[in-house]
């Protein structure tokens, strides 16, 4: 594995530190390099940075982080290159002002990276995407467009196979047997959230550890 590919692990297993550390190690090697070939290094490099800032609660920084991410895709060769550039800090964009509360400007930010994935043809980021819009729209008062989104989001999940989601669909599922008032089918998919995490050697990523824990402060006040 490559240095960025190393700290996204490290990230995902809950080493923060060794995150960070190794995307600094990227962007000044990626720096370094001649202006074509380091521009993806030190775009990767600054959305890991973004992603470290998201876990520590840096909100605001996360955006600042994420927009010199996805300036780097200005200088990009061709249509495809800048998408792809442009994907990860627009997403970041979009979990940071989720994070804070700016419901409007997420769903932009979450359809526009929609609209990236779809074009690129990245199916699971695609899917991923619907499920984190899915949230807006339950924070924004919108249930009925939330259940429309996790539901198609579960679709595309099955067929595509992609089972690293799965933890993630399994909060869902907790997440709207909470909204239906079944406290002991919320309370056990949570558990089984939490087994489905560990047994991937991951943690959740931050907007939806935020997700989870709101989630138990509920069933712990019940």
């Amino acid at each position: 594995m490559g240095t960025y590919e190393d700290s996204l692990t490290a990230f995902r297993s809950g080493d923060t530190d060794l995150a960070e550390l190794l995307a600094l190690q990227l962007l000044g090697d990626s720096r370094d390099d001649d202006a074509d070939g380091g521009r993806p290094g030190s775009g990767d490099a600054l959305c890991m940075l973004a992603r470290v800032a998201l876990r520590r609660g840096e909100l605001y920084k996360v955006t600042t982080l994420a927009d010199e991410a996805w300036e780097v895709s200005l200088g990009a060769l061709d249509r495809r290159e800048e998408m792809m550039l442009k994907r990860m800090p627009i997403h970041l964009m979009a979990v940071a002002a989720r994070m804070r509360g700016e419901y409007a400007e997420a769903r932009l930010l979450y359809l526009e990276s929609i609209d990236l994935n779809r074009e690129l043809g990245e199916d699971r980021m695609f899917a991923a995407e619907h499920r984190n819009l899915a949230y807006v729209e339950l924070h924004d008062g919108h249930t009925d467009r939330a259940r429309e989104l996790f539901a198609s989001t579960v679709e595309m999940v099955r067929a595509g196979d992609y089972g690293s989601l799965k933890p993630y669909l399994l909060q869902d599922a907790a997440v709207l047997a909470m909204e239906d008032g079944d406290r002991d089918r919320a309370v056990e998919l949570v558990a089984a959230t939490h087994a489905a995490f560990a047994a991937a050697g991951q943690i959740p990523d931050p907007d939806d550890a935020a997700e989870l824990e709101a989630l138990q402060s509920r069933l712990r006040e019940l």
